[in-house]
This record gives structure tokens, sequence and C-alpha cells, in this order.
């Protein structure tokens, strides 16, 4: 996942998702900025949770972000792909990708 000024940029092994998003991030992003110019935490959270679904052993996922992104928004990308309080699983959030390895963009 890749953490830019126009949003998020979710990808795996088998592509980047969303329909004009492109490896480098020079595509529209997965989940864009909301039009007030904030992140929007609760859709990256709805789509961790989507991919968890699909992939339930998975722990894991790679961050990256460009140089301009805070440490406040990394701080909150990784809790927004730590669990979903929303969605409870034995009186708890459901955990989502808690191993989280960062990279250098």
């Amino acid at each position: 996942m890749l953490v830019s000024e126009k949003g998020f940029f979710i990808a795996g092994a088998g592509g980047v998702l969303g329909e004009t998003t492109a490896a480098d991030g020079s595509g529209a992003p997965t989940i864009p900025k909301r039009p007030n110019g904030e992140y929007d935490f609760a859709a990256l959270t709805a789509k961790m949770t989507e991919i968890k679904k699909a992939f339930p052993e998975e722990s894991k996922t790679i961050l990256g972000a460009d140089a301009k992104v805070t440490y406040e928004i990394l701080v909150r990308t990784m809790d927004a792909c730590r669990e979903n309080p929303m969605v409870q699983v034995e009186g708890k959030p459901m955990t989502l990708f808690f191993d989280v390895s960062l990279t250098v963009m």
C-alpha cells in the first residue's frame, strides 16, 4: 500500500486495486482523499476488511508513503489497517493486518 498526497493506493501481487490506478502512483488512487482534502480512513478500513475476508490467514502489509505525507497520517494509516472496531469478533474488534513493514519510497 502507498499513501500519497492523492490518497491510498492498495496493491497486491496481482496488481493495483482500482480501474485507473498505476503501480507508480501516477494514476487515480484506490481510495482518493475526500473532497475536503482529508484522508478517508473509514474507507481504508472497510477496504482492508474486504481484503481480510478474502485472505483470512494473511496478517502482513507493506506500507510506503510519499515524502510529503506526515508521520501522523502514516500512524493513522497503520491503525486503519490494523483492526476494524465496527466489526466485532468474539467481543473484540476484528483484527486485520497487524504485521506492518515500512518501505522507503
